[in-house]
């Protein structure tokens, strides 16, 4: 479960930091923002991912299934990194507000999901080492993911492969969330 649970938090961290380094620029080039509504897109995604956050830790208190729940958030994570794409293809501007809420509800809501899955899944004795190791798979795609995006960016001058790349990665977190599904199924 632990090794999952840092697959997972490193996908979507690679997937978080590309959207949140580079959605003040894409909005200003690709968009026609300016530098402050830019910045303010970025922010309207973090306050947006605090409520998550909030709201996702009720949603495991109520008992909800960690595999369950993080399987919905990448595929919200997954609509999200497309509504990037689709507005940057057609540079619709409303678009990018969609994605913004899209991305701040989903996937910068997981760590909290992470963390309660651990809780869940760890013995207390074990649960310092435990959350470390799926804090530095979360912080190891942090790292990478705008390093990720901006090759992407400068090898083909635009933002659409970078979207291509961040929705892949929620597309991962989505077979791995399955994965676990499954997996829990099958235990007796």
């Amino acid at each position: 479960m632990i090794a999952a649970l840092t697959a997972f938090g490193f996908l979507n961290g690679l997937g978080v930091q590309a959207t949140n380094v580079y959605l003040p620029l894409f909005a200003v080039r690709e968009l026609g923002f300016s530098l402050v509504l830019g910045g303010a897109a970025a922010a309207a995604a973090g306050a947006i991912g605090v409520a998550a956050r909030v709201g996702w830790g009720r949603v495991m208190s109520r008992g909800t299934a960690a595999p369950v729940l993080l399987l919905a958030l990448a595929l919200l994570a997954l609509a999200g990194a497309g509504v990037f794409f689709a507005a940057g293809a057609i540079g619709m501007a409303g678009f990018l507000w969609l994605a913004v809420a899209l991305h701040g509800a989903s996937a910068l809501g997981v760590s909290v999901v992470l963390m309660a899955a651990l809780l869940r899944s760890v013995p207390a004795t074990s649960m310092a080492s435990a959350s470390g190791i799926v804090s530095s798979g979360m912080f190891a795609g942090f790292t990478l993911g705008p390093l990720v995006m901006g090759a992407f960016i400068g090898a083909t001058g635009g933002f659409q492969g970078g979207w291509v790349a961040v929705a892949a990665t929620y597309l991962a977190c989505a077979v791995l969330a399955a994965f676990l599904m499954a997996r829990r199924k099958r235990k007796p």
